[in-house]
C-alpha cells in the first residue's frame, strides 16, 4: 500500500471483489465487470486497461495473475468467459506487455473446475506457439539498472 512503484489493475466481478475496501483502495486501476460477463466485452475491457495502464505506468517488470474463475460455470466468479476467451486474454496480455519490451511473469490463480488445468496448459501452449513465450525469448535488462530481470539463455 502506498508504494508509487506498484501499479495493480484488476478486472473482476465487482458484486464479489474485492472483499474489503483495504484491498480495493490498492488497486489504481479498476475494470468492474457485471455478473455472466462474456468474451466480446471482457477481452476488449482487458487490452484497453492494459493499454492505458502502460501509458499510465511503465513497469520494469509486470506479474500477470491470470486467474481462471472467469471461467463460464466457475460459482464463484460468475463470470461467463469461455475457454477460447482465456487463451485470447493471455495472448493479449502477452502481445501489449512484449510490444513495450517488458518482462512479464504470468502466475495462475482461481478456477475451481475440473477443465481449468487443460485450458491454462492450452494458453501456455498458445503463448509458446506465437512466440510469446520460450527459452529463446531475448535477455531484458531492467530499464533503471545494470542488472538483468531475466538471465540470458544457455545454449
Amino acid at each position: 500500500m502506498g508504494d508509487k512503484r506498484v501499479y495493480i489493475m484488476d478486472v473482476y466481478n465487482r458484486h464479489i471483489y474485492p472483499g474489503d475496501r483495504f484491498a480495493k483502495e490498492a488497486i489504481r486501476r479498476k475494470v468492474e465487470l457485471e455478473w455472466g460477463t462474456e468474451d466480446e466485452e471482457y477481452l476488449e475491457k482487458v487490452e484497453r486497461n492494459v493499454r492505458r495502464s502502460l501509458q499510465e505506468h511503465l513497469p520494469d517488470v509486470v506479474v500477470y495473475n491470470a486467474g481462471t474463475d472467469v471461467l463460464e460455470g466457475d460459482r464463484l466468479g460468475g463470470l461467463s468467459i469461455s475457454p477460447a476467451g482465456i487463451v485470447k486474454r493471455d495472448e493479449v496480455v502477452f502481445r501489449v506487455v512484449r510490444a513495450h519490451d517488458i518482462p512479464i511473469l504470468m502466475v495462475t490463480s482461481g478456477g475451481y473446475q475440473k477443465r481449468t488445468a487443460r485450458i491454462i496448459a492450452d494458453s501456455i501452449l498458445n503463448l509458446h506457439d506465437l512466440g510469446l513465450i520460450g527459452p529463446e525469448f531475448p535477455y531484458v535488462p531492467a530499464r533503471n539498472s545494470s542488472i538483468p530481470l531475466l538471465s540470458r539463455a544457455v545454449p
